[in-house]
């Protein structure tokens, strides 16, 4: 274990800088106001863990010839994989999000960590070197009672994931992160920077680890999509246009009011021009705000679930969400509108979707679709150079490869 008065820095410090090194200026004031909203609920979480253990108790006494794995519960989105695992191993959730365990009526197994997020929390907020080691001597406690053979991550950058691979390192249970979006060639690697192994979606996100890497670590593995991809339809054309939000004030205030700005003229556009106009918000934007600047905008539900956004629309917009990949995946018409001044990649010149530098541009091409004969014509695959599909599926993928690197 590394000195007690040095946590802070490895479990939140160094995180802020990376991502503020990227331009995110306002991420800091972000976690912090995460963490003290999980504080100010720690006691219906409390009683939430209390339930989930006495679950998680009584399936030692049917799982007992299965290996235990720990799965972030942010990977319950990949129903491939943990239906997969769930077949040959015993996955066992940790996280904050209850939804694994609560929708799949107590199916999924749920271990209850919250003491330790709140004395790492506390520990951050408060500066308090002697809560932050309490945190860690908890979590090896835990963790020595599971008896995890593996543990996978969706990432490792957050306070409470990157104190896991510390704890797990320590005890040398391997830890795997699966790559959870989509990174800039042009910014620093913050996530899968402290596990063993990274399992990637494509050759080229292999090669950004390879030439950022510091150390030996991790290794890299090429997994693919981790969604499985609906055998595509006829291409169909609605006029159902949705933008796929993302939180860039992080990156500043000013990128706040661009986003209002160009929320409210591509509505505005798009009812003069006969088009259905919806904003489908990420998680981590304030969609109250939102909704109050703009009051004549259409939103959909925070927590409707990306494949019911994809259902329902035609084309998608994004400056470079990872959700505008997914659309383009799934045969979906995909135009990225490069209007921030934030560096990222050019999704055209990748082989993703069509992309434009100004609203004009993209008006033009919108008009373009609406008096179209064959609508497929604009439409490309994605370069599997970018993003692989995994054959036969990303389950069964992710445990070929998970026996290849671990043997078990």
């Amino acid at each position: 274990m590394i000195p007690k008065e040095d946590l802070r820095w490895y479990l939140f410090e160094e995180n802020i800088d990376s991502h503020q090194k990227n331009g995110l200026i306002n991420y800091e004031e972000r976690v912090l106001q995460h963490m003290k909203k999980f504080k100010s609920y720690y006691f219906p979480f409390r009683l939430f863990g209390m339930v989930s253990k006495i679950f998680y108790k009584l399936s030692k006494f049917t799982n007992q010839d299965k290996s235990n794995i720990l799965v972030h519960d942010y990977l319950w989105k990949y129903p491939s994989i943990v239906n997969q695992l769930q077949s040959k191993y015993n996955p066992i959730f940790f996280g904050l999000n209850i939804k694994p365990f609560i929708f799949s009526l107590h199916k999924n197994l749920h271990y209850p960590l919250y003491d330790v997020y709140n004395s790492v929390y506390a520990g951050i907020i408060n500066s308090n070197d002697y809560l932050l080691e309490d945190s860690f001597l908890r979590l090896e406690k835990k963790l020595k009672k599971i008896d995890p053979k593996l543990i996978i991550l969706d990432f490792d950058h957050f306070p409470e994931t990157r104190l896991m691979t510390m704890v797990a390192k320590k005890l040398e249970i391997p830890t795997i992160e699966i790559q959870h979006g989509i990174y800039s060639g042009k910014g620093k690697l913050v996530s899968g920077n402290y596990v063993d192994y990274v399992f990637v979606w494509g050759e080229y996100f292999k090669d950004l680890y390879l030439r950022n890497k510091k150390n030996q670590t991790p290794e890299i593995r090429i997994l693919g999509y981790p969604y499985s991809i609906p055998y595509p339809e006829n291409m169909r054309y609605n006029k159902r246009i949705a933008y796929l939000g993302q939180a860039l004030e992080l990156y500043g205030d000013s990128f706040l009011n661009t986003k209002k700005d160009m929320i409210q003229e591509l509505d505005s556009w798009c009812t003069d021009n006969g088009f259905e106009f919806v904003y489908k918000p990420h998680r981590m934007e304030d969609l109250d705000l939102l909704k109050k600047e703009c009051p004549q905008v259409k939103f959909s539900p925070k927590n409707e679930k990306i494949e019911d956004t994809l259902i329902n629309n035609n084309v998608f917009i994004s400056f470079n969400s990872t959700a505008l990949i997914e659309s383009a995946l799934n045969s979906k018409m995909s135009v990225q509108l490069i209007n921030y001044d934030i560096p990222t990649d050019d999704f055209e010149e990748l082989g993703i979707c069509r992309s434009f530098t100004s609203l004009t541009e993209l008006k033009e091409f919108l008009k373009e679709l609406k008096t179209s004969e064959d609508v497929k014509r604009h439409y490309s695959p994605v370069n599997p150079y970018y993003i692989e599909i995994p054959s036969p599926s990303p389950g069964e993928k992710f445990v070929e490869l998970m026996r290849e690197i671990l043997d078990f």
